[in-house]
């Protein structure tokens, strides 16, 4: 495959990750040269999706991430590629279920086949799950599309959404730990004034607050004594309290009492205005795991003649005398380039600066009311951050039928599975007996992602480095994020201009073809 990758290029990218994904399509469909590499044997990197075996292998529970001891001969100012770096890491795995129904004697088979039929649910038994593990679709860093959102943007824009399918979620929910219930938080104006949760008057102040985040920009000197402080003080100047203060602060705005006034009115504001576009709720859900949308970039990025390598390692990236990079190292073999593109988790100068902790569960019922995607918040708690909660059914293909995936995500303050342990045991049952009132947990596995911090003017002014997930629920911050790599490079070009449809494209050869056979 070597001879086959062409060098000298425009653009050289280590790491399929999400943001090198968005500029590799971008630079390709403009008419620059790609190279593409990955040292994984996968697309999407720490975003990527796996089946059940894949993940484990993947996240080391069966053989961890290999390391690549692979030695070049390089200069003293070339930089070492960090291949060992592991952006996941911390991995623990735990069975809920027996490995078979007990069969010591006739009687106790007969009790387990009696116990399937007397519920519709399945009573699975982890020979029966493994069977089924290929139906199972995981997702490394689970992320939702705002439909008025930068990604969906970018996505309708390109004709990229042509790659994948969507759903929209169909229930968002905010935890009440007083009550230990969960709240339906309205969406569309209808829902508000429909809700039996809210008085009259706590539905007019909802409204009333949603309508002055919106017209935030418009009426600029309503809100000068807010803009400076956070979003506590201005819910307090308007008696915002109770249910409707859970529903603004842990579900619309995405924040907590401290959060800064400006950046919460913009999740207010992208919240109301992708309602109703694609469905009642402002979100949608990538069909297959949100892994689908790297791998949806990269085809675009192959079909306009990006060149694709999995499995090749790069040990350096190559720097002249002018401190300016000119290629990389990969696999022993010299790659030039103009610009290099690298993610953060393989960047030799950034540093872990923080981290996620994250578990997915398989549960045997849902949380909610069968949402086919569900949303739900935990507000923050002890000084913790707030945990997301993202539930998938069978028909969002995560897993089979009759089966949840569910999804935690929230900020590592110790480990996953400490971060996590509060709300994993007030809302699931993790015990040998099984609970009627809460979803069963039949297998679950906890690990930490790591945050990395690129230091501003430390690489070559030719290489950039790409960061991988956070904390947000959305992809925006990431759309920006490639966007203004791309503006860098190639100042002036438009940014993934629409892909022309398969039918409006019209050969060379064949216009004249069309002349000859019209004389």
């Amino acid at each position: 495959m070597g001879e086959d990758i062409p060098s000298p290029c425009d653009l050289i990218v280590v790491g399929t990750g999400l943001v090198e994904s968005i500029v590799a399509s971008a630079a390709s469909r403009i008419g620059k040269q790609v190279v593409h590499l990955d040292h994984r044997d996968f697309y999407g990197s720490s975003w990527a999706t796996f089946s059940f075996n894949s993940l484990k292998n993947t996240l080391g529970l069966i053989d961890e991430f290999k390391e690549h001891t692979t030695q070049s001969q390089k200069e003293a100012s070339d930089l070492n590629i960090s291949l060992n770096s592991k952006a996941v890491c911390n991995a623990i795995e735990k069975w809920f279920i027996l490995d078979e129904c007990k069969t010591e004697n006739d009687d106790s088979h007969q009790e387990c086949e009696a116990s399937r039929g007397k519920t519709s649910r399945i009573n699975w038994t982890k020979s029966e799950l493994l069977k089924n593990s290929r139906k199972f679709n995981f997702d490394i860093s689970p992320k939702l599309l705002y439909s008025r959102g930068e990604m969906v943007e970018v996505l309708i824009n390109s004709g990229i959404c042509r790659y994948a399918e969507f759903k929209n979620v169909s229930g968002i929910y905010t935890f009440d730990a007083s009550e230990g219930c969960l709240l339906p938080v309205p969406c569309s104006r209808a829902d508000v004034f429909n809700s039996k949760d809210i008085s009259m008057v706590e539905k007019r102040l909802l409204m009333k607050v949603l309508a002055m985040c919106v017209d935030y920009e418009n009426k600029p000197e309503e809100f000068k004594e807010y803009e400076s402080g956070n979003f506590d003080n201005f819910l307090n100047a308007h008696k915002i309290q109770g249910k409707i203060r859970k529903y603004l602060v842990d579900s619309v705005a995405m924040a907590n009492d401290s959060t800064n006034f400006q950046d919460a009115v913009k999740n207010v504001q992208k919240f109301v205005r992708s309602i109703g576009r694609y469905g009642n709720t402002p979100f949608l859900w990538t069909l297959y795991g949100s892994g689908e949308l790297p791998q949806c970039f990269c085809r675009c990025s192959a079909v306009f003649g990006g060149v694709y390598c999995l499995k090749r390692n790069t040990e350096n990236i190559i720097i002249d005398s002018d401190g300016q990079a000119i290629g990389i190292v990969s696999d022993n073999q010299k790659l030039m380039a103009r610009f290099i593109l690298i993610e953060d988790c393989l960047n030799p100068l950034a540093n872990i600066k923080s981290g996620i902790s994250r578990a997915i569960l398989i549960t045997d019922r849902s949380i909610t009311n069968n949402d086919q995607v569900a949303i739900i918040t935990v507000p923050s708690a002890n000084g913790k951050d707030p945990v997301r909660i993202l539930e998938l059914s069978a028909s969002t293909m995560a897993c089979p039928p009759g089966l949840y995936v569910v999804h935690l995500i929230t900020r590592q303050v110790t480990t996953a599975v400490e971060d996590l342990r509060e709300v994993i045991d007030a809302v699931f049952c993790s015990g040998e007996k099984e609970a009627l009132d809460k979803p069963n947990i039949i297998w679950s596995l906890h690990f930490n992602i790591n945050e990395y911090d690129s230091p501003e003017g430390k690489l070559p002014s030719n290489v950039y480095s790409c960061p991988g997930p956070d904390l947000f629920l959305d992809f925006d911050d990431h759309v920006i994020k490639a966007r203004n790599i791309f503006q860098s490079m190639y100042p002036g070009e438009d940014f993934l201009p629409k892909v022309p449809d398969p039918e409006d494209v019209v050969l060379e050869d064949s216009s004249e073809d069309i002349v000859q056979e019209n004389p």
